[in-house]
Parts: structure tokens; sequence; C-alpha cells
């Protein structure tokens, strides 16, 4: 499996990613949504001469101060990297905890998360490509 790194990229800000969103093709339903208010928080991943990445979080109001996963939804492509990602360190107690177990996230953490990775960018590398990712 490939290698893969996560970081916050300063100075790039959010990339513009051209035409449709890709089809998100694999869906793992973490929870069957209540009826709550509901966000969808998409993805898309882009490198020189590889696939686009994509994917999309829905999240479902969890009372006035949390969201909770009631699905993740990503493409061929995406579905890759989650595979491989999932498992690292930096990210699998986080994966475990809000995807796998459905533990809710404070808004605050999640907004500020969000804003940091509009604000510096997000870029990881995979497979020694680096990908830049923009965030809707």
């Amino acid at each position: 499996m490939g290698h893969l790194r996560v970081w916050a990229l300063v100075g790039v800000g959010s990339l513009a990613v051209a035409g449709d969103f890709p089809a998100l093709t694999h869906v793992q339903q973490v929870r069957a949504p209540d009826g709550r208010p509901a966000v969808v928080q998409r993805v898309a991943c882009l490198a020189p001469d590889r696939p686009e990445l994509a994917a999309a979080l829905t999240l479902e109001e969890a009372g006035p101060l949390r969201w909770q996963v009631t699905q993740l939804a990503t493409n061929e492509a995406g579905a890759a990297v989650l595979e491989t990602g999932r498992t690292l360190p930096q990210i699998a107690p986080h994966y475990q905890r809000y995807v796998t177990q459905g533990q809710p996230v404070g808004r605050v953490t999640f907004a500020a998360l969000l804003g940091t990775w509009k604000l510096f960018g997000l870029k990881f590398s995979w497979e020694n490509v680096t990908y830049r990712c923009a965030l809707s």
C-alpha cells in the first residue's frame, strides 16, 4: 500500500476544482439519519496525471453544539486512499471515534478544523505524488 501523509499547506488557500463533483460509488452508512438538520462537507483532491479523489461527509445535528456523522461516501480513488489513511496513527483514532463508533464531534472543533484547512490549504502525499484539495 502507498504511504499517505497529510499536512496543512501554508499560503495556498483553496483550490478551484473544475467540472462536476465526481460520482461517489463507495458509501459507508455510519448511522441512520434521524431527520434532524444536516450538512454535507465535500472534498476533492487533484494531482498531476492521477485520478481525482473525492469524498463527502454527511453530518447531522446531535444537539446544539455537536454534529454526528451519518454517512461517508467516496469515489473509487478516494476509497483507496481512505483504506490506507484510516489505519495511520494520525487518523485512526479520529476515524474510529467519529465514523466507526459514531460519536458526536463538537461544532466548534469541526469549524476550526475546516477553517484551518480553508485558510492554509490542505494537501497530502500519496504514492509519491502531492494532491491539493478543495473543500465545499
